[in-house]
């Protein structure tokens, strides 16, 4: 017979699972949001009369900037204030401006929307892992810590599936009639279509979530930022070397993600819904089974005494991740790409999510939505800021046609292998001593 301790305990359990489900949620909708943009690459540039360069800095810079800058002070307020309340505005902000950008009619505009996406999207992994972290003990954080990080795989990759779908629905009849009828163009439709879906789930968390207490290794002032900033600074080697080294896989992942679907475009003649679609559903399974797989990996490493074993499954990731990539914009047919491109995300979505992980183990509870945070603002400054832009300029300054997109993805993925790889090894030795894994 069941006391009402063990009801206590599974009424526990079955809230903390329900909240992961909806911070994925979150987190594929955040993605489709954020990536969307990459569809639209032809009627942006026609609407607003943008080259490439405007292209991968509206993608990239916009929102790498404001990601990265305002990512920390952020997370020192989820780690000191409510996260639940945090998270709900953070949707509601990021939401917001994805539906305004349907009405954007000035370049500017659509880059002042870009910010307030990443204001509002900056919230959300910070104060997720934190209650993900104070939900579970930490024998049992690895695995909703992987199904969250493969929720944002799903959807960074979803966005593609979504996108194809929302073309298709708007460009027949009599859909494409009424549009054309009341004057809104498809990008404009786009927009407001996946600016809905944050609303409403945001407004669901909001009543059926609660704020988890925190799990704290002590009580003694470790609040403050001067803690934080001795914390990190102590151990420069170790999150320097993970997170910079993270930070170079991920140019790879948005030069991509901005790019895929128009190098498969332009190179190989697909239409971008078709491009999409192929992209996206790739990705999709690539993405999950890379980030369950290089869990599993590591953990398999650890029970056999290797302390260092998420440290050693994102090497052998970042190494096939990288290869992969450049092969994927050289081969001589779309069907190799795309079976390139699947290795690529297999691969570098796995090796980005034990690095992730990898704070749950080194890091306090009072500390880790400021990690995070430092490791996404690494990420983003320099994987999106410096991702798309980088192709796109490398394409018009030193390669012609249309496929000059192909050798720029090429060189950019091969050049992050040697400074990822070196990072890593760096934080390696550090990491056996700091490690909490048994």
């Amino acid at each position: 017979m069941r006391t009402k301790d063990d009801k206590a305990k599974s009424g526990f359990r079955a809230c903390a699972w329900w909240t992961v489900a909806l911070l994925c949620t979150f987190y594929v909708i955040s993605y489709i949001d954020r990536i969307i943009p990459s569809l639209l690459v032809t009627p942006l540039k026609e609407g607003f009369g943008i080259s490439d360069v405007e292209f991968g800095l509206l993608f990239g810079g916009a929102f790498a900037v404001f990601y990265g800058l305002l990512g920390l002070p952020i997370a020192r307020a989820v780690d000191r204030g409510n996260r639940k309340h945090l998270i709900f505005a953070g949707v509601m902000i990021w939401s917001a401006c994805t539906f305004a950008s349907g009405l954007a009619t000035a370049f500017w505009m659509l880059v002042i929307l870009r910010m307030g996406l990443a204001i509002g999207e900056a919230v959300l992994s910070p104060a997720a892992y934190s209650m993900i972290g104070d939900f579970f003990p930490p024998e049992r954080r690895a695995l909703p810590a992987a199904i969250y990080a493969a929720a944002g795989n799903i959807g960074t990759y979803g966005a593609y599936i979504a996108g194809a779908g929302i073309f298709a629905a708007i460009s027949t009849p009599p859909a494409a009639s009424f549009f054309d009828l009341n004057g809104l163009d498809t990008w404009q439709m786009v927009f407001f279509i996946v600016g809905l879906p944050g609303i409403l789930v945001a407004l669901i968390f909001l009543c059926t979530t609660y704020e988890p207490s925190r799990r704290r290794e002590s009580s003694d002032g470790h609040d403050d930022m001067k803690a934080a900033i001795g914390f990190f600074a102590a151990r420069i080697r170790l999150f320097g070397g993970l997170f910079i080294g993270a930070s170079f896989i991920t140019v790879i992942i948005f030069a991509y993600g901005a790019w895929a679907p128009e190098f498969l475009h332009r190179t190989f003649g697909w239409s971008v819904e078709t491009a999409g679609l192929t992209y996206g559903a790739t990705g999709v399974v690539a993405s999950a089974l890379g980030t369950l797989f290089f869990t599993q990996l590591s953990e398999f490493l650890i029970r056999k005494g290797h302390r260092d074993g998420l440290v050693i499954a994102a090497l052998a990731a970042s190494a096939l991740g990288c290869v992969s990539a450049c092969l994927a914009a050289l081969m001589p047919t779309a069907e190799l790409s795309v079976a390139a491109l699947g290795v690529m995300i297999f691969s570098l979505s796995g090796c980005s999510n034990v690095i992730v992980i990898s704070n749950q183990f080194t890091v306090p509870s009072h500390f880790r939505a400021t990690a995070i945070a430092i490791m996404f603002m690494c990420t983003i400054l320099i994987g999106l800021g410096i991702g798309p832009p980088l192709v796109a300029w490398l394409a018009e300054a030193f390669f012609t046609g249309e496929a000059a997109l192909g050798p720029a993805l090429a060189l950019v993925s091969i050049s992050m292998l040697p400074p990822s790889a070196a990072c890593l090894l760096m934080a390696r030795k550090v990491y056996i001593r700091e490690a909490e894994v048994g």
